[in-house]
């Protein structure tokens, strides 16, 4: 008698791990790069543990046990852990341009983890299904401190007009570097420390102001002579 109740209950112990670990891997298979973190890209501890904050994303875009396609621009858009990068670009999808079936997109070394908001890249490692880059970025210049002139780098994701200008630290403007066009890629700029007129100007701090499309960002630099 025990061995005929045991059989039912290892068989329905046999078909809910199943259940779990099946619907787990067929997800898997719908988001980009998922074999990076496995069933912690949307879990807290592997499967069966309490889905994270992508899990919970995901779930809300699925029928319970349901076989949707569900990664796409809108998850792509979310911040679901909350750490200042989208799934996308967390992904190396940034667009949710990628479906199941397409070779996986970017760089699977620069994949983070969606649903951990202390697992997130640098902005320089974010690219889109083509490997080009996917946001904009003002990044530091180099030489800083400087003395007489500095680099000024920055990275667009698509082509259009870059304005970048220098203020001083009263926020008056000191000199207009550049305002043209840029193709999409990293771009370097040299300020040699002059202002508009051609003079040097005086040690001190001072900003650099870039802009373009709806991009605005403001970094400092030291000039010491």
């Amino acid at each position: 008698m025990k061995q005929k109740l045991l059989i039912p209950l290892l068989l329905i112990a046999s078909f809910a791990i199943t259940l779990v670990v099946g619907s787990h891997s067929f997800r898997l298979n719908k988001v980009p790069n998922s074999s990076k973190f496995s069933c912690n890209t949307c879990h807290t501890n592997g499967g069966g543990t309490p889905r994270n904050p992508f899990g919970l994303d995901v779930e809300s875009l699925v029928t319970p046990g349901g076989n949707e396609t569900f990664w796409g621009p809108e998850l792509a858009a979310l911040d679901s852990d909350g750490d200042g990068f989208t799934n996308g670009e967390e992904l190396q999808d940034p667009n949710g341009e990628w479906m199941e079936g397409m070779a996986q997109p970017g760089d699977i070394a620069l994949v983070t983890a969606p649903g951990d908001s202390n697992s997130k890249p640098s902005a320089t490692s974010v690219t889109d299904l083509f490997g080009n880059p996917a946001i904009y970025e003002l990044h530091g210049n180099y030489p800083n401190p400087f003395n007489p002139s500095t680099n000024i780098q920055f990275t667009i994701p698509q082509p259009g007009n870059v304005k970048i200008d220098i203020y001083n630290i009263n926020g008056e403007l000191v000199s207009s570097l550049t305002n043209k066009d840029f193709a999409i890629g990293t771009h370097s700029v040299t300020w040699n420390g002059k202002d508009n007129s051609g003079s040097s100007v005086s040690s001190g701090i001072y900003l650099y102001r870039m802009t373009s499309n709806n991009f605005v960002q403001s970094n400092r630099m030291l000039l010491l002579k």
